[in-house]
């Protein structure tokens, strides 16, 4: 529920270590009329000082990640989890790849920085950056390496500090797992001095803790070349390598070229000490990807999380009209640098000193920095403490009515929905006569066909109106795929919180854009539809669709002997409830929208191809309650296998842990049809059976001679946790029951016949 309408739209791009820091301090004090979006696309961010540890073994990806999908949730910011591509500066608009722009009043960028790939073959080596790329190549890494018998001779091309953690830290790693004999490390640098920057005597540390580690060091080797038999330099030697890695200069992200910002030489955003863009009042940059002037500073991490809190004030301060701050960076700072093992070496002021004692102490200030995000108060939300005179400024032109009237049911303004209109797809129907435009649609039908009808209307499940509106569509959608019926129309009725105008157009914009995307998927037509205004975002949609008569497919119907098949793992609603909470970590929520925004047609059509008798979308009834009524007008049972249910990631660490639906509650009642409920009530799939699910799977009773092969078509064509849940029985005289096993062979279940079944129970 939004308490303050939005004003200002103020854009993350980038889950860098500024923005962290932004999103963190927001939570504690948000400020009402600005409205926070982060556009990341990754869920979660990696921590640069930890990583070092992380590839020696030390810490786990999820210590060392900070999850920005649950720090937006306690920030009250938007999440959208999408790869930038373009900023049209002059518009105020950031392209992202798959989806519509995305609007903004005010710009922030911490997008960080790559390895340069300037090196001819630089695409055979393995850049240390993006983090999440890299985590994978080594678990594959550590893999190939332990079921080879070869020796193995990895090269880490950079001697930065960077550059010197990763080789100690996978000597570490792979010369404890392994013979020393087996694996070489090689760390190759252009000069002489590693790591490059510190002084004297770190660098006489660094090297000898490295030579400890049996790490090769190859100072004055400027690399020329990167061929697949290993590296080469200026003058012409080769250095066998079976693996490259690059830890080189960085540059800067190549599709800020044409941002129309000012970029230094190497591609970075020229910033002031305030952080401001050159040139620009609403750009901000931070991070690596920030070039101060007159003078660049170092891409290091540090630097990142001290400019956090100048970030935050100023993006405040411009809509505020209060006074920025400058940024000033420290010319000493401690540099605590990771050796492999659980040692370190302290840097500051020209001193070094090395020992276990270091390590010790940058465990406790990176663990420190961590803790920070990852016991957030969810509470904190809605706490609001503004300082004297911090009010967000209005647009022109944006200014609200103390009283807002519900005349016309709340409509939009009609200008604001012309606009709105004016920028989404062209659509092309073969049924459509009239459309958005007038009055009402008319359509022209088959006589040859029946017409198949359904509405539905969702709450907002995320902030991301994009993704909002996807949903909706495919969760109104799914009814037609369940009787096997081709959607031809829909028409939307949408309802988006109080704001300005502007607000308001790009809401709308993004919600109709995200419906339309799903509707041409599906070659189904937008219609014509409402738009008000109340306190949530809220979207409905009534989808038409035609059906011939003989394929037409309804919800009854099972043969008792049936296989029961169910397309789409379970655990939507227990995951959104623990988001709601700020409980959710932001890969369960990743799978879980992945599962939401998978469409049943391909399912629905494989499924009528393999003659289901029954077919049902199991959503707000949770399964069990959609399984009773494909069973219940029959006079059918069934027997389910509780280790055969597909579940989604974190589902059953959700339950677990009590997050439940608002509506498990009332799907409960179906329970009293289970057969053997002490059996079950210990497993999280007892809690799954009522879970009810957004976008939810398939439910279709299947012949058992088509059964295998229908799930090897829904495996094939990406349904990747489908599976034969149970069989269809015949029912006891009582009526409808439902048998649960924990472990069984659906073929065995089937053998035993339906006497055996009800002998057991």
């Amino acid at each position: 529920m939004q308490e303050h309408p939005n004003y200002q739209d103020i854009l993350l791009v980038g889950g860098g270590h500024s923005h962290a820091i932004v999103l963190q301090m927001w939570a504690m004090n948000p400020l009402p009329g600005a409205r926070l979006t982060l556009v990341s696309p990754q869920v979660q961010t990696a921590y640069s000082g930890m990583l070092p540890g992380m590839i020696a073994g030390h810490y786990s990806l999820e210590e060392t990640h900070i999850d920005l999908a649950r720090l937006c949730r306690a920030a009250g910011a938007r999440f959208i989890q999408a790869c930038a591509h373009e900023i049209d500066s002059e518009n105020r608009r950031v392209s992202l790849l798959g989806r519509p722009p995305v609007e903004y009043d005010l710009l922030s960028l911490d997008v960080g920085a790559t390895p340069a790939r300037e090196l001819p073959g630089s695409e055979l080596a393995v850049p240390v950056k993006p983090i999440g790329h890299f985590y994978r190549f080594w678990q594959k890494l550590q893999k190939q390496i332990g079921e080879s018998d070869s020796i193995f001779r990895l090269g880490i091309v950079g001697g930065g500090a960077g550059g010197c953690e990763l080789a100690m830290a996978m000597a570490h790693t792979l010369q404890d797992a392994l013979n020393r004999e087996r694996v070489e490390i090689h760390l190759i640098h252009g000069s002489a001095a590693i790591p490059q920057g510190y002084p004297a005597l770190a660098r006489k540390r660094v090297t000898r803790e490295m030579r400890k580690l049996g790490v090769q060091l190859h100072p004055n080797w400027s690399v020329s070349e990167i061929t697949e038999q290993g590296v080469v330099s200026a003058t012409g030697d080769c250095l066998p390598l079976d693996q490259a890695i690059l830890t080189t200069n960085a540059c800067a992200p190549p599709w800020l070229a044409n941002s129309g910002l000012s970029l230094d030489e190497q591609g970075f955003v020229r910033v002031d000490q305030t952080l401001c863009a050159l040139g620009r009042e609403d750009v901000f940059a931070a991070g690596d990807v920030a070039s101060f002037t007159p003078e660049p500073l170092a891409k290091a991490g540090v630097y990142a999380v001290r400019q956090g809190p100048i970030l935050f004030h100023n993006l405040r301060a411009v809509l505020t009209g209060r006074r920025l701050k400058r940024y000033r960076a420290q010319k000493n700072f401690l540099s605590l640098l990771s050796c492999g093992g659980q040692r370190a070496v302290a840097v500051r002021n020209g001193f070094a000193v090395a020992g276990d004692l270091m390590w010790r102490w940058k465990d406790y200030i990176d663990r420190s920095f961590m803790q920070r995000f990852s016991e957030l108060p969810m509470d904190m939300i809605g706490e609001t403490r503004i300082k004297p005179g911090e009010v967000v400024n209005q647009r022109a032109g944006s200014s609200l009515s103390p009283m807002r009237c519900n005349g016309c049911g709340a409509k939009v303004g009609a200008d604001t929905l012309r606009r709105t209109l004016a920028t989404l797809p062209l659509q092309h129907s073969d049924y459509l006569l009239r459309g958005v435009g007038d009055d009402a649609a008319v359509m022209e039908l088959p006589a040859d066909h029946l017409l198949v009808q359904s509405s539905d209307q969702l709450r907002a499940p995320v902030a991301d109106p994009w993704i909002f509106g996807r949903l909706a569509a495919l969760h109104a959608l799914s009814d037609l795929f369940a009787m096997n019926a081709r959607p031809i129309s829909a028409q939307i009725l949408a309802t988006l919180p109080t704001a300005a105008e502007e607000i308001t157009r790009r809401d709308l914009q993004q919600l109709l854009a995200g419906a339309i995307h799903e509707l041409n998927r599906h070659h189904c037509v937008l219609s014509g539809g409402h738009t008000a205004e109340g306190s949530e975002m809220l979207m409905g949609l009534t989808v038409n669709g035609l059906a011939e008569r003989e394929q037409l497919l309804e919800k009854t119907g099972a043969h008792g002997g049936d296989c029961l098949i169910l397309s789409k793992p379970l655990g939507v609603g227990t995951i959104l409830a623990a988001e709601a909470a700020g409980e959710a970590k932001g890969l369960w929520l990743q799978q879980a929208l992945e599962t939401m925004l998978h469409s049943n047609a391909d399912a629905a059509e494989i499924f009528a191809r393999h003659r289901a008798r029954a077919l049902t979308d199991v959503t707000g009834f949770g399964l069990l309650g959609h399984l009773l009524e494909m069973l219940g007008p029959d006079g059918l049972g069934a027997t389910l296998i509780a280790e055969a249910l597909p579940l989604i990631a974190g589902a059953a660490t959700c339950v677990e842990r009590g997050w439940l639906s608002s509506l498990q509650p009332q799907n409960a009642s179906a329970y009293a049809f289970v057969e053997n409920p002490l059996e079950w009530q210990p497993l999280p799939q007892w809690s799954l059976l009522t879970d009810p699910q957004t976008c939810g799977g398939l439910l279709a009773a299947v012949p058992v001679d088509q059964a295998e092969a229908c799930v090897g078509a829904l495996l094939q064509r990406g349904y990747t946790q489908a599976a034969i849940i149970g069989v269809v029985t015949s029912a006891p005289d009582s009526g409808v029951s439902v048998h649960l096993r924990k472990s069984a062979d659906w073929r065995a279940l089937l053998s035993q016949g339906s006497e055996a079944l009800q002998s057991q129970a």
